[in-house]
């Protein structure tokens, strides 16, 4: 399922990423893959792997996503006005509601208590079961 949460920042799951009708009808050019080894779709596009694990482990992926999370939602903000782009994850549900919720509580101020709810209301199914704090406190 192909979920906008903002003008141009769209999220699924892998197995979504790679139908090639959905590059086609919304215009993506842009994917961040935030799986360890799923590929990305044969197609002129930019594609960026995040190698997250299926089960965002606390003493792997957390830390990787916070060393490079600047660099992540910088790369957003910069691109997504421009170019379509498409957050991937195992799930759809975790990891990239997670890195839009974080990108809107950056630049869009929204509060990070009130970023789940704000998800959840484009998507009932998001799963995030963890505290948005972790990812923003230091290495």
């Amino acid at each position: 399922m192909l979920i906008q949460y903002i003008d141009g920042i769209y999220v699924c799951d892998i197995k979504t990423s790679l139908n090639k009708m959905l590059y086609e009808k919304y215009d993506i050019d842009i994917v961040l893959n935030f799986t360890t080894d799923y590929p990305f779709i044969d197609m002129n596009i930019k594609c960026t792997r995040i190698p997250v694990s299926n089960i965002l482990n606390h003493h792997t992926d957390i830390p990787l996503i916070k060393n490079n999370l600047q660099k992540i939602l910088k790369y957003i903000y910069d691109n997504f006005i421009n170019h379509n782009i498409l957050i991937c994850c195992y799930d759809g549900n975790t990891i990239s509601p997670t890195i839009v919720g974080l990108f809107l509580h950056k630049y869009a101020n929204i509060p990070l208590n009130m970023v789940k709810d704000l998800l959840l209301s484009k998507n009932k199914y998001i799963n995030i079961e963890y505290d948005l704090n972790v990812f923003l406190s230091p290495v």
